[in-house]
This record gives structure tokens, C-alpha cells and sequence, in this order.
């Protein structure tokens, strides 16, 4: 059975710095860890140092930065919980993408598995339901500026469904 570390938010930038860092470049230095996360290079050192006693990463001073298996696989939860509260701000919200993903790196140490999953399955349903969409966005995005629906719901409805048997195609055929 794998236990799960607890790591502090502080803990799970870094290791989600590395992650991104390493995707890009291959390997990560103490000076681009310190550059992307706006630290001091000495405040890298004692992350990178606690890092590697949880055996998260391997470093060793002055030498290139790269994550362990267990690390990778922290790292990676920390990327999908962000993935996914950037991918609901963004496509559902309509917050922009620059102000989503400040956004999403505060609010991903605190989202659990099951808030994770019904984003995930909230962003996937408007993005793949006829009757959701972007008449969906559409309207979120009328009644965020105004209060009100732009429409009556039994009008939206019907439209949606228009759109719906359009895409079906006609009866027994196929499009």
C-alpha cells in the first residue's frame, strides 16, 4: 500500500515547479526553481533540502534538480488538481487565462479528490452536452454582468434541442 505525503502548500509549489521545469527543459537547476516560484535562491536550498529527506527529489548542492518516482507522482497530483480548478475557471467562469492560473495555484492545495473529479466532470459535461455548451457560457456570462437570464429556460431549452436534432441528423440516417 502507498502512503500519501502530506506536504505543505509551500512543498507542493516546488515540487509542481520542478515538475513544469523539468517537463520544459529536462532538468532544473536551484536558479530556475528560484526564478519561477519569485524566491530567494537561499529559500530554494532549504525547500530542495526538505524535498529530497522526503525523498521526493534528488539534489545534491550545485548539482541539476530532478524528482523521484515518488516525486513525480506528488507532482503530478498537484498539476491535475490545478489542471482542473484553471480548466473550471477558465472554461466554465470565464475568468481569463493569466488570472485563472494565479487563481488555481492558490486554490490547489485544498481541493480533495471527490471536489477535483466533479470539476473535472462539470468542465467535461458543458464541453460535450448539446443542451450545455457554449449557450451555456453564453448565458453564465449575461447573467454574471447582469443578474438576469437572457432568456426563459423553456426557450433555452428549445434551442438547445433544435441544435441537438441537427447535429442528430435526420431520422434513421446517418451525417
Amino acid at each position: 500500500m502507498s502512503e500519501v505525503l502530506q506536504l505543505s502548500a509551500s512543498q507542493e509549489d516546488y515540487i509542481e515547479a520542478i515538475f513544469n521545469i523539468v517537463a520544459e527543459n529536462r532538468v532544473a537547476r536551484a536558479k530556475d526553481i528560484a526564478a519561477t516560484l519569485g524566491v530567494a535562491p537561499p529559500s530554494v536550498t532549504g525547500a530542495l533540502k526538505s524535498l529530497a529527506a522526503k525523498g521526493l527529489i534528488n539534489y545534491d548542492p550545485y548539482s541539476l534538480v530532478t524528482l523521484t518516482p515518488a516525486g513525480e507522482k506528488a507532482a503530478r497530483r498537484v498539476v491535475r488538481r490545478h489542471d482542473a480548478l484553471a480548466r473550471f475557471l477558465v472554461g466554465i467562469l470565464g475568468i481569463d487565462p493569466e488570472s485563472a492560473g494565479k487563481s488555481a495555484c492558490r486554490l490547489e492545495h485544498s481541493l480533495g479528490p471527490e471536489v477535483l473529479n466533479r470539476l473535472n466532470s462539470l468542465v467535461d459535461f458543458v464541453d460535450s452536452c448539446p443542451l450545455a455548451g457554449e449557450r451555456f457560457r453564453e448565458q453564465f456570462r449575461h447573467f454574471f454582468n447582469s443578474g438576469a437570464c437572457e432568456t426563459e429556460c423553456v426557450d433555452c431549452g428549445k434551442k438547445a434541442l433544435a441544435s441537438a436534432r441537427r447535429l442528430q441528423g435526420p431520422k434513421g440516417g446517418n451525417t
